[in-house]
């Protein structure tokens, strides 16, 4: 495969999946519950996904190919394992870009208040998909310029709020926290962990990464960084300006320091925001397929690449087509909550890969803290986002049998 993309790419591919839709919406709720120590909530969080980042950090040095998490599964535990893996990132990735797609003609709707109607609304969602599905075909470089551009795109909004929202922060909003936020914390805690996961992806396309070995522990531990700086920087203003819970409560906050055209720009954010996830799903869950294709999990038509674009067309195509079936199908966004189960079984075959390949005791000990964590997060989940989680696993299984069935 052509190894076209960059450090700076694939760190704005993780930025991207990280900083997405949670930064715009929980604000609002967090400081409603917890007041002042919403701040201590971001922060918290942050500290706990850095040992996760970091053990990705340490099995992305070990690995050339492409598939990210199923591969470092593979590399400790054999197919089995990294099948249950990397089904379940290719399903929850499918389930979120439909998911998401669905929700860009609201946003859009804002400004264009003509295309919210249902034919329009549709033919908006089925646009983006096959117009993204088209750009990933013709190579990876261009879906990771775009992916680029719209991460640097929704990121000046924020950047823009934090700067000009800290000379307008006023001292006395940070009271003392709620007697109910202690209680509340760990709840919430799991909340905002939502707006953190993405920086799993950034390994995922290092098949066609130059120098992934060096270049993805980097851009995962750059990704996390900098969304924690950002998150904690943001909450700060928030908070500061006496931000309330809304239905858009950054651009309502930003009303009262930026005046309109403050609030329009975060809206305009949020709606770039969604592009961003859009065109980062885009690029990183068909290489999952690809990832399994190569094991002969699923069908080896999805390894196939392109005689010119050296791009994984089939698993391109298959990826969008399902995205796009269940965009047209339905909302979908019922479904979208066992994503966080999905992932954080990423998380745990992960750190239980570190604990088994780590050929030194501090990398063992770093597995074993980031199992620990993910466990902690995975006790917070309710039982019936794994019932449907185990649900889509049972069909993935069928699908591998069958396949191996036929391949023998």
């Amino acid at each position: 495969m052509r190894r076209a993309l960059t450090t700076f790419d694939i760190t704005c591919i993780g930025v991207n999946a990280i900083v997405g839709s949670g930064i715009y919406l929980f604000p609002g709720n967090l400081s409603a519950t917890l007041g002042s120590g919403s701040v201590i909530a971001w922060a918290l969080t942050g500290l706990l996904c850095l040992p996760l980042a970091m053990t990705f950090a340490v099995l992305g040095s070990k690995e050339e190919r492409t598939g990210g998490p199923v591969r470092y599964a593979e590399l400790a535990f054999g197919r089995g394992v990294s099948f249950l893996v990397g089904w379940s990132a290719w399903v929850t990735s499918v389930v979120s870009w439909a998911a998401v797609a669905n929700g860009l003609p609201h946003y859009l709707g804002v400004f264009v208040p003509a295309v919210e109607a249902r034919g329009a609304a549709k033919a908006v969602t089925g646009g983006v998909i096959v117009a993204l599905c088209a750009l990933n075909v013709v190579g990876v470089k261009p879906g990771a310029r775009l992916t680029v551009a719209l991460t640097i795109g929704k990121l000046v909004p924020l950047v823009l709020f934090v700067a000009v929202g800290l000379l307008a922060v006023d001292s006395s909003q940070f009271r003392a926290p709620p007697p109910s936020a202690v209680s509340a914390l760990p709840g919430m805690a799991l909340v905002t962990m939502f707006a953190y996961q993405g920086f799993e992806v950034v390994g995922v396309p290092a098949g066609e990464v130059r120098a992934p070995r060096r270049a993805v522990p980097r851009a995962v531990i750059a990704s996390i960084l900098l969304a924690t700086l950002l998150y904690v920087l943001v909450q700060i203003v928030f908070v500061g300006v006496g931000g309330r819970a809304t239905s858009a409560p950054l651009p309502d906050a930003a009303q009262s320091f930026l005046g309109p055209g403050g609030a329009a720009l975060l809206g305009v954010g949020g709606l770039v925001s969604m592009l961003g996830f859009n065109a980062g799903t885009a690029l990183s869950t068909p290489r999952y397929l690809q990832a399994l294709a190569d094991e002969r999990l699923v069908p080896a038509l999805f390894s196939r690449l392109h005689p010119r674009f050296e791009t994984p067309w089939a698993a391109i195509v298959a990826t969008a087509l399902a995205a796009l079936g269940l965009a047209l199908a339905s909302d979908f966004t019922e479904l979208v909550d066992f994503a966080v189960a999905a992932v954080l079984c990423q998380y745990l075959a992960t750190s239980a890969a570190l604990v088994r390949l780590g050929e030194r005791p501090s990398r063992k000990l770093l597995g074993v803290v980031s199992l620990l964590v993910s466990i902690a997060f995975v006790a917070k989940c309710e039982l019936r986002q794994f019932l449907v989680l185990g649900a889509v696993l049972a069909v993935g299984v069928l699908v591998a049998v069958t396949t191996r069935a036929r391949a023998r």
